[in-house]
């Protein structure tokens, strides 16, 4: 089984989850940061949630976040996107991927400790090959 998670805030992140969701979108959206929990099975045992969060709610509950293989951030901006990386960074449990649209923040990011680093332009919201990737 595979076990990621997906959390963001912003155009690129929405419309990742308006791909997953078939173009809706949890109610909860808009308020808070948001987060995507995927685990994959083998046949119908595909798992998803969605759920509102906050740095403090992952900082609590730290070993529910170890089980996870991966962690894609969407930062909608620097402080967020540096508290959230830094903050599985510490748990060292999983590959942390950061998507950007701010091309000055790439190499903070990695400095930091994210695996990867991929920037877009502003604007950009294709991300289905990330869901086609998670999915398949």
């Amino acid at each position: 089984m595979k076990h990621y998670f997906v959390m963001g805030r912003g155009e690129a992140f929405t419309s990742f989850v308006q791909t997953l969701c078939c173009d809706s979108l949890p109610a909860f959206w808009g308020r808070n940061p948001g987060a995507f929990s995927l685990t994959v099975g083998s046949g119908d045992k595909t798992i998803q949630r969605f759920l509102p969060i906050s740095f403090d709610e992952c900082y609590r509950d730290q070993e529910s976040l170890l089980l996870y293989h991966s962690v894609y951030i969407f930062p909608d901006e620097w402080a967020e996107g540096r508290d959230f990386v830094t903050l599985f960074r510490q748990l060292g449990s999983c590959r942390i991927f950061v998507m950007t649209q701010e091309h000055r923040n790439a190499m903070l990011y990695k400095a930091l400790g994210a695996n990867h680093v991929i920037v877009s332009q502003p604007g950009y919201k294709g991300y289905g090959w990330l869901a086609e990737q998670m999915s398949g």
